[in-house]
């Protein structure tokens, strides 16, 4: 008897809400992956899709295998690839270019055990892969493009974990200086007075694995354009399942969907328990009007038939926008009316 072909390996979901792409593969105990090229980071890497090479900052949310074991591999590439551009190694004492590098955002309990895992493979290869681990405790931040911050955010999960928040700085005039005229604004600021306030804008939050709890109201998630979520079980009876794991279960997701002002939301790290058909289902059934907001990263149809309406929207409107102006009717022949 011919045997069967081998199954398919996943490929990565995609969602796009404009204008940052999410793209990754999720599946619960198995790989966790969510890319977001626009703003250069990666949410954790359990393992490494050639995408991921491309932006310069992992954001490691826990130490669990399927969030971690690519870590390695992504070093590895990027360096043999010689992907990079800005480094943060220290320069070299014998001047010699700086090696590309990326670097892995993790909690600072993480840095030292991190740090071993990844100089156990020098005398595995018998060469240095360069690396750097950067430690961000709860509530610091960390600047990963201009005007772009990362936050730590203490979540609740079965080992050390962190949520992240990625916020973009904006500079806002104050009330007080908001009616004046330009030529004003610009003589306090040749005085030296300092006319505008600085607002961290949270643009896109992530979870990570985390039991519910207060911290997914703070205003790194409340106000985030895109939130994405874990959401493991989505059983009726599998909440104590959830509970016992750590995890998120839909109906924790619907207790935030009114605090959560997300355009997107995007779930990931569902259970192969849990068919796409199925979760797609309790969610129209169960998150009434904000159903339209909630994406599967991993529902390769949905996502590719909205993809496809967002293109064809777009083609209309630049059509709109080349299309010339209606001309004003001219006088009718023969002159004018007697």
């Amino acid at each position: 008897m011919v045997p069967r072909m081998p199954p398919q390996e996943a490929r990565l979901g995609f969602v796009y809400s404009a204008p940052y792409r999410i793209q990754g593969i999720s599946v619960a105990g198995e790989q966790a992956v969510v890319h977001v090229p626009e703003l250069d980071v990666v949410f954790d890497i359990g393992l490494c899709p050639r995408p991921t090479l491309a932006s310069p900052t992992v954001a490691l949310s826990h130490a669990h295998m399927d969030h971690l074991g690519g870590l390695p591999y992504w070093f590895s590439q990027r360096h043999f690839q010689k992907i990079g551009g800005e480094t943060h190694m220290p320069e070299k004492s014998d001047g010699r270019p700086r090696v590309p590098v990326g670097r892995c955002v993790c909690h600072p309990e993480l840095e030292p055990h991190l740090r071993a895992m990844l100089r156990a493979w020098e005398p595995l290869e018998r060469q240095r892969t360069p690396f750097e681990i950067v430690p961000l405790a709860p509530d610091e931040d960390l600047e990963i493009k201009n005007n772009i911050r990362l936050r730590a955010i203490a979540t609740r999960h079965t080992v050390t974990s962190l949520g992240f928040s990625v916020l973009e700085r904006r500079s806002k005039l104050k009330e007080e200086f908001r009616d004046l005229p330009q030529e004003k604004l610009r003589e306090l600021r040749s005085r030296g007075i300092e006319i505008t306030r600085q607002l961290d804008i949270p643009v896109v939050a992530y979870t990570g694995d985390t039991a519910p709890g207060e911290f997914l109201v703070r205003d790194e998630f409340a106000e985030a354009k895109v939130v994405i979520s874990e959401c493991t079980f989505f059983e009726p009876d599998h909440s104590d399942r959830a509970k016992t794991g750590m995890h998120m279960h839909i109906d924790d997701i619907l207790r935030l969907l009114p605090v959560w002002k997300a355009e997107a939301i995007v779930l990931v790290h569902a259970s192969r328990r849990t068919t796409i058909h199925y979760a797609r289902e309790r969610i129209e059934e169960l998150a009434g009007e904000h159903a339209s907001r909630i994406h599967l990263l991993m529902d390769h149809r949905a996502n590719r038939l909205r993809y496809e309406r967002q293109l064809a929207d777009a083609r209309a409107a630049q059509q709109r926008a080349a299309a010339p102006e209606p001309s004003e009717p001219g006088p009718a022949p023969g002159g004018a009316e007697s």
